[in-house]
């Protein structure tokens, strides 16, 4: 994500949080369409060439399809415009899908950290986010989330108990399994498969 857009970026995302606050939409909801809506997968490995561009009653309209509620003259709600702000920069520090990033730090949590740090400078909430990415891989948030043991995993698909085990652990680098194990995994758990290597997507190779 190139910087010198994260205003007009955060525009964009608090509209969608102000609109979903407003409204009382389901935040998990909201995560997920965010998660694997074409605009802010692009945002996710911009390098700044072409940074993405998109209309925000589109963008709204893309979000909220299934819903007929009225999107315009929501009001601007200041919990929504900071963690707007606050998941723009941790994606722009750490190159993490926002599927990640919802998974460490939902928007529901995010809500309630804004009383604690909207004052202060946007690093602290990012150091935050890393303290929580370093205690536990995607993996373990994963079957946490979802309730389940690594042991049904591998039984059910022909995983080893043992390369689940180091992978959830982080002793064994998920990024170098094998890409049809990942893909298996992620389409078993639901979940992208850039989420689930921890990819980061802004890393030049």
């Amino acid at each position: 994500m190139n910087s010198i857009y994260i205003n007009e970026y955060s525009a964009l995302l608090e509209r969608i949080l102000s609109t979903a606050y407003f409204y009382k939409f389901s935040l998990k909801y909201i995560e997920k369409k965010i998660s694997y809506n074409s605009f802010f997968q692009l945002l996710e490995c911009d390098e700044g060439l072409m940074s993405p561009y998109i209309e925000q009653d589109k963008l709204l309209k893309e979000i909220f399809s299934d819903s007929k509620v009225d999107l315009n003259n929501v009001p601007v709600f200041t919990q929504c415009m900071w963690a707007a702000e606050a998941y723009l920069r941790i994606q722009f520090d750490t190159g993490l899908t926002f599927e990640s990033i919802f998974l460490y730090v939902p928007i529901e949590e995010m809500f309630e950290y804004f009383d604690i740090y909207h004052e202060m400078d946007f690093t602290h909430i990012i150091n935050l986010f890393n303290e929580k990415y370093n205690k536990n891989s995607v993996l373990a948030l994963i079957l946490e989330k979802h309730k389940l043991q690594l042991s049904d995993i591998a039984s059910d698909n022909n995983f080893s108990y043992n390369t689940l085990s180091s992978l959830k652990q982080r002793r064994r680098d998920i990024k170098k399994v094998n890409v049809e194990i990942i893909t298996r995994l992620a389409r078993k758990l639901r979940v992208r498969i850039e989420t689930l290597s921890e990819i980061r997507l802004n890393e030049k190779y």
